[in-house]
């Protein structure tokens, strides 16, 4: 009975220093991508702090609704000459509550310092499927409510030119193999991707949305 009494509370212990080590790991992980974003927004203030915080701001109409005049000299420039691992843009979902710096690549020292664009996939423009990939758990956990996204809700993607307005369509799981969630599309679109479920790597989900609408920053600052 001593016995089995002293394995109980090995076994306890053991679990215990589990479970303070899992909650130090990701309160670390935590810290160092809060970090990571801080210094991006400090060192790209011109190319991430695109628009104001007024919401009456971003969600100003004027101008053309899709507006892709000069696209390939500035955003398509841009992203083209970007090294991998910088700023990429701006991601907002204001129905979940994400503002964060989307980085460019998704290697595991990107994903680190927040959601990554996928680079084998398009650039978002007029045509193509836009990838972008962060973790639901760890750094922060940028893509942690993306399960909650449903039909019909807004994801805006900030260039330093343009703000891309896409509306969710669908939320797939799919296997980690299943890439063609984000193959290059005719009509323009937008995937994020995420592992699921939360703590597991064992599936992929994958929130899939249309381009509605396209605006340079220019004109919704004005």
């Amino acid at each position: 009975m001593k016995g089995q009494s002293r394995w109980m509370r090995a076994a306890s212990n053991l679990m215990l220093g589990v479970a303070l080590g899992l909650l130090s790991y990701y309160a670390l992980t935590t810290l160092l991508a809060t970090a990571s974003q801080e210094e991006l927004r400090r060192e790209n203030g011109d190319v991430v702090s695109f628009v104001a915080d007024d919401p009456e701001v971003l969600e100003t109409t004027s101008g053309p609704q899709l507006d892709f005049t000069g696209w390939a000299e500035e955003d398509q420039a841009f992203w083209t000459a970007l090294p991998e691992g910088e700023a990429f843009g701006r991601i907002v979902i204001t129905g979940i509550d994400i503002d964060t710096i989307v980085i460019k690549g998704v290697r595991p020292t990107d994903l680190r310092r927040g959601p990554g664009w996928i680079d084998w996939s398009d650039l978002p423009g007029s045509t193509g499927a836009c990838g972008i990939s962060g973790h639901r758990t760890t750094y922060g956990a940028p893509f942690r409510r993306i399960d909650e996204l449903a039909a019909g809700d807004t994801i805006d993607l900030y260039s330093p030119y343009r703000r891309y307005r896409y509306e969710v369509t669908r939320t797939l799981v799919v296997t980690p193999d299943q890439v063609e969630v984000v193959a290059s599309t005719e009509a323009p679109t937008l995937t994020l991707t995420a592992c699921h479920p939360p703590y597991s790597a064992r599936y992929r989900i994958a929130v899939q949305a249309d381009l509605v609408e396209v605006r340079r920053i220019d004109a919704i600052n004005q």
